[in-house]
């Protein structure tokens, strides 16, 4: 990941949070992100042939989703039969690769990997959880002393995202040093 990637993300996440009229403290909702951007999303499920059913399951060895070129812009392939959180998570991860200009090819060959570079993974994975879960948003939920379960509910995320947001983000750390230092 490039260097000051990070606090770019920060704000970059907040300013595709505002086009669809959110603040830090909302959940996101990718899909009316994607309406707004004009991308389409396509589920697995509505889609025929042998490939359907080896890729649409709900478990972690299939696809969770593809960002395909189509002309000039591309298509969001979605596995719908995975949980709504997951679904929500892989959005924001392939819509992240939009908003960063992130040329691509398509490989679907391995289940986690989407074939770009390590830093462009890196990179979306980053914006992707600031989108989700904003550092804004998960140093108030710090300040309240939440739960990952209570961050999760509050972002409609899943319990994974939540942990991970509010650890890697500073939140806690920050909170728990200001607290040591007042007590």
């Amino acid at each position: 990941m490039r260097r000051g990637f990070k606090t770019e993300a920060k704000t970059l996440a907040l300013e595709l949070r505002a086009e669809i009229g959110l603040d830090a403290y909302s959940p996101f909702d990718p899909y009316a992100f994607a309406a707004e951007y004009g991308i389409a999303v396509v589920q697995l499920s509505d889609l025929d042939g042998p490939a359907r059913h080896h890729f649409l399951k709900a478990d972690g060895s299939a696809l969770s989703g593809a960002l395909i070129p189509n002309g000039t812009g591309v298509v969001i392939l979605e596995n719908d039969a995975q949980p709504l959180t997951r679904r929500r998570t892989t959005m924001c991860h392939e819509l992240a690769h939009v908003v960063l200009e992130h040329e691509f090819g398509v490989s679907l060959s391995d289940e986690r990997k989407c074939g770009l570079s390590g830093d462009q993974e890196a990179e979306a994975d980053w914006l992707s959880g600031e989108v989700l879960i904003p550092s804004d948003g998960a140093f108030r939920l710090a300040r309240a002393n939440a739960t990952d379960e209570q961050a999760a509910d509050a972002y409609d995320v899943s319990l994974a995202i939540a942990r991970w947001r509010m650890n890697h983000s500073g939140a806690r750390k920050v909170m728990q040093r200001a607290r040591a230092k007042w007590a």
